[in-house]
C-alpha cells in the first residue's frame, strides 16, 4: 500500500485532492474526496480507458495530462497522473487560472491566445474532449525555448448519449467550440470576468 503523507499534498479540485507520489516526483496521484460518489470519480477514468489507443505520436503535443492507472493508499483509491512540469524549473506548472490573476504576469496576453487556439485546434484534431473546462484545470507549461503549452490536468470526458463528435470532425469543431464559449474560455477577458465573479462569491476553490 502507497503512504500517502500531508507533506505529499499538492492542492485539490472539487472533487479530489492532488498529492505527489512519494516514489516518483514526476507522478502525482489524486485522490477522491470522502463526500464525492464513486461514479462520479470514475466518470474521467473510463473516458481515459476509452480514448487509451489514440496515437499521441501524431499530436502536435501531448495536451492532456497522462494517466497511469490505480493505486491503494493509506487515503483510498489513488489515481496516478503524470505531473506537469516547467522545463525551465522542473517546477510544477502553474494554471492558466494563476496567470490570469496575475497583476503582471511574465507572458503577454496573445501569448496565451496563441496556446489556447493551438489547444482548441488539438481538441478538434484528435477529438478529445474536456467536460470541464476551467482554467484552473489547464496547466500552462513552460517550455526549455520559453514557449507555452497549455495541458488539460482534470476534467477529461462527455456524456453524449450519441457520440457523434467522437466519429466526426464537423460534430467535434462544434462540441469544442460551444464548450469553449459555455465556459468562458473563448477570451481572456471572459475568463477573467468568470473568476473574479466565482471568487466574489467567497468561493475556496477557484
Amino acid at each position: 500500500m502507497m503512504i500517502i503523507k500531508d507533506e505529499h499534498y499538492i492542492s485539490e479540485g472539487l472533487a479530489r485532492k492532488c498529492y505527489y507520489h512519494p516514489d516518483n516526483n514526476n507522478l502525482c496521484v489524486k485522490i477522491g474526496k470522502p463526500d464525492v460518489e464513486v461514479l462520479h470519480l470514475y466518470k474521467e477514468i473510463n473516458y481515459f480507458k476509452k480514448i487509451k489507443n489514440k496515437d499521441t505520436s501524431r499530436f502536435d503535443y501531448q495536451f492532456y495530462a497522462e494517466y497511469h492507472g490505480e493505486v491503494e493508499t493509506n487515503l483510498g483509491t489513488g489515481f496516478v497522473y503524470s505531473l506537469v512540469k516547467d522545463e525551465t524549473s522542473q517546477d510544477i506548472s502553474l494554471t492558466l487560472r494563476h496567470y490570469l490573476e496575475m497583476k503582471e504576469a511574465p507572458f503577454k496576453d496573445d501569448i496565451f491566445v496563441k496556446a489556447l487556439d493551438r489547444l482548441k485546434l488539438q481538441m478538434i484534431k484528435h477529438k478529445v474532449f474536456v467536460g470541464d473546462l476551467r482554467a484552473r484545470n489547464i496547466c500552462c507549461k513552460i517550455l526549455a525555448d520559453n514557449s507555452l503549452e497549455l495541458i488539460v490536468v482534470d476534467g477529461l470526458g462527455h456524456r453524449d448519449f450519441l457520440p457523434f463528435a467522437d466519429w466526426f470532425t464537423f460534430f467535434a469543431k462544434k462540441k469544442v467550440e460551444r464548450r469553449f464559449l459555455r465556459s468562458n474560455m473563448h477570451s481572456l477577458s471572459a475568463q477573467r470576468d468568470l473568476i473574479k465573479r466565482v471568487r466574489a462569491t467567497g468561493a475556496t476553490i477557484i
